[in-house]
């Protein structure tokens, strides 16, 4: 076979490649221009994709790159569940939803399509979306998959050619909002219709021969580049690990990642990962692959083709029973949030392998830096002021904060680390479907996370509750701990600005300040010139009743951080705080700088107490800690920002890149030899959280002991235990 593909005509095989990612392209678009939903037309939850007879992922094209990657699961099921009983025929079209099968949740769901010419299956196209209504309990209320309402295997809901009505009428009337879910069906069977006619005259054009050969290379392309780029990094362990909390109590829970690179291959073991949640708050293995490959994608196989044969050098073990492998029949509604969490693991263990390797163009901190969770979310349930059932999720998470790079900033309000096309929903369109007044969108001041590079900044908002009488949003308990988001070598893994609540208010006082032209944009407004009180907790269970006129804040994540932040330059942090992006307190607090009553830097001052802070990180060595500073050892590998391996007489040691100090081992964690400081998170913390509740995680600095260098930033959660000394990098030297 391989001799064979060989024989492709290259520029015949490039013409095909281009010409299928655009007749995907041509298929989403379609999905979109029929959805009913807005997290599907503006902010980009859909997926058109390509694969071969047996369910192996040809192409897949930018979208939401889970339901790609889930779709060659729910093939491969389908196929052999119901391939000789009922079968598949030319025309046919298939409904899946199931997420033990495939996809995340109930609401990813997925239409395929199988391909025939002249009688015999040559291809399978798919189109996912989200969708979110699925006429089960609203979010974050499920112990179980039965409450998550819809839930199936595998259904004709187009056969021979014919659309099926008495299928269709079936599905959608189990939801609240039959008409809206109906037009997502349509729109999936429209997407597949677009793809799978071009896709024949891509037959027509370059013959049948030619196009199952050209996609037989496309997997094995990427296979090929897959195994060379792996091939040219270095082999190593890096190991991370994440922290996030339950839907019902402000229980934490941890996600373990170890990466070994060794050779042309990869395996991941998630290992310690906490056991699944009695709430929806657990993701199934098939979620949990497709976020790997997510990960995958996002930071290192990028250039390589989106297709399966990427993730054959690929290995990946995930414990059954914890909350990435859960147990049937456990809810899993909130995998998505899960699936992040486990996406940033992998994305810090892949950076950090990226480093050594010197691919720094390749490289960022965490995308999903939370300051904390709690309080409101996004899914929203009751009607608008015309009578219509709200339209569920608010996605101003699509327009987060990338993470820095070692060379510049990350990006504001950027995207989505999951969703190449994804985006964010224009404000006018919001209020057109929810019972809503947005009072401002804006970049979140301290919201990003603190480096010499700062991470890219997400947004907060303030809306009001306006024309509906039964309005509730999904509400957890507050946990105060970072969670989803790193930094990397000295960098914040997020910013500690923002705040999420509901917050009652008197609608008379609201009424007549608004017709004074009187309106809070910010937490801190509403809190000082005492616009209302935030809800504490909720006792209506996972859900709180948001009264008209009723106040709500959010926060969406941030980038994290590269670097110590009080290397960041003057003239950048100066914009910043023009800018809003940090305020004169974050730029004290975290970058050391002296900021007078004009938000103005003083240099001179700066200088001062940056020395003074390196000063003070070191003052409690022992004289007897500082090693040889001579600058005679070899380097050998610069797997840190902050840190080199030299070879020192035959011994491998690692060694501060900026003073030279020569610190232990190399085979050792050098966080043993570093000076280290814990700090609660209510030290570092803007506002309190709503609910009064102290933080329960802490930040764990380490130092250079010499020069006072600011090595890395971990976040620790005592409740859960484990080593508090994390050993994050393992480098296999020759």
């Amino acid at each position: 076979m391989d001799s064979v593909l060989d024989t492709i005509d290259p520029i015949k095989y490039e013409i095909f490649m281009h010409r299928l990612w655009a007749v995907g392209e041509e298929g989403r678009i379609a999905l979109q221009r029929v959805s009913a939903s807005p997290i599907v037309v503006q902010g980009g939850e859909c997926m058109q994709s390509f694969y071969d007879p047996a369910g192996r992922m040809i192409l897949a094209c930018s979208g939401h790159l889970r339901f790609a990657a889930a779709t060659s699961d729910a093939i491969k099921k389908i196929v052999e569940w119901f391939g000789t009983d009922p079968g598949f025929n030319d025309g046919d079209q298939i409904f899946n939803n199931d997420p033990y099968v495939a996809g995340s949740h109930t609401y990813d769901q997925m239409v395929i399509k199988p391909i025939f010419y002249d009688g015999r299956l040559i291809a399978w196209t798919a189109s996912s979306s989200h969708t979110a209504d699925t006429g089960g309990v609203m979010r974050g209320a499920a112990t179980e998959i039965f409450h998550e309402g819809l839930r199936i295997l595998g259904l004709k809901i187009v056969e021979a050619g014919q659309f099926r009505n008495d299928v269709c009428r079936t599905l959608v009337e189990q939801c609240r909002d039959p008409y809206y879910v109906e037009l997502d069906l349509r729109s999936r069977i429209a997407g597949n219709n677009v793809s799978a006619q071009r896709f024949l005259e891509l037959v027509d054009k370059f013959g049948v021969e030619f196009v199952e050969l050209a996609s037989q290379k496309v997997i094995d392309d990427a296979e090929r580049m897959a195994r060379a780029k792996l091939k040219s990094l270095p082999d190593g362990t890096w190991r991370s690990r994440m922290f996030a909390s339950g839907m019902r109590k402000p229980e934490p829970y941890q996600i373990i990642c170890e990466m070994t690179k060794s050779g042309d291959s990869l395996e991941f073991d998630f290992t310690g990962t906490s056991p699944q949640l009695n709430d929806d708050q657990n993701s199934t293995l098939p979620s949990s692959l497709a976020h790997v490959t997510i990960a995958l994608t996002n930071a290192l196989f990028w250039d390589v083709p989106w297709s399966d044969g990427k993730m054959v050098p690929v290995k990946v073990n995930i414990p059954e029973g914890t909350l990435l492998n859960c147990k049937f029949p456990a809810a899993c509604g909130g995998a998505p949030r899960v699936g992040q969490i486990l996406v940033s693991a992998v994305s810090e263990c892949l950076s950090k392998m990226l480093y050594a390797g010197g691919r720094f163009e390749d490289i960022n901190a965490g995308w999903q830096g939370l300051w904390y969770e709690g309080g409101p979310g996004y899914f929203y349930g009751g009607h608008t002021r015309q009578g219509i059932p709200v339209a569920q999720g608010l996605y101003d998470i699509h327009g987060g904060g990338f993470g820095a790079s070692p060379l510049r900033d990350g990006v504001d309000s950027g995207g989505h680390a999951n969703i190449p096309s994804g985006g964010i929903s224009d404000v006018e369109w919001i209020e057109l479907q929810y019972p809503f007044l947005y009072l401002t969108r804006n970049h979140n001041p301290n919201g990003c996370g603190y480096g010499a590079f700062r991470g890219g900044d997400g947004t907060h908002r303030v809306y009001m509750a306006y024309g509906t009488q039964d309005l509730s949003v999904d509400f957890r308990p507050y946990a105060g701990i970072p969670n989803g988001g790193f930094g990397l070598f000295g960098g914040f893994p997020a910013g500690s600005g923002g705040f999420r609540a509901v917050f009652r208010t008197d609608p008379e006082d609201v009424k007549s300040r608004m017709s004074k032209g009187q309106y809070p944009t910010s937490p801190s407004q509403i809190m000082d010139e005492n616009w209302g009180e935030a809800i504490e907790r909720t006792d209506s269970g996972p859900h709180a009743k948001v009264p008209e006129w009723g106040l709500i804040t959010d926060f969406t994540q941030g980038g994290g951080g590269f670097g110590d932040p009080i290397e960041r330059s003057l003239d950048r942090l100066q914009q910043d705080l023009d800018a809003g992006i940090y305020n004169r307190w974050a730029a004290e607090k975290f970058f050391a700088a002296v900021v007078d009553e004009n938000n103005k830097i003083d240099p001179e001052a700066t200088a001062a107490m940056r020395q003074a802070r390196r000063e003070a990180r070191i003052s409690g060595k022992l004289s007897s800690e500082v090693a040889d500073t001579s600058n005679d050892s070899v380097v050998i590998l610069k797997p840190h920002a902050e840190l080199e391996i030299v070879d020192n007489q035959g011994k491998a040691l690692w060694r501060c890149r900026q003073c030279k100090h020569e610190m232990g081992p190399a085979n050792q964690n050098y966080k043993s030899f570093a000076l280290s400081v814990v700090e609660p998170l209510d030290a570092v913390a803007e506002f309190p959280l709503p609910s009064g509740d102290k933080f329960i995680g802490e930040y764990v600095y380490y130092f250079c002991p010499n020069c006072g260098a600011q090595l890395q930033v971990d976040v620790y959660c005592p409740q859960l235990g484990g080593d508090r000394q994390w050993w994050d990098i393992k480098i296999q030297l020759p």
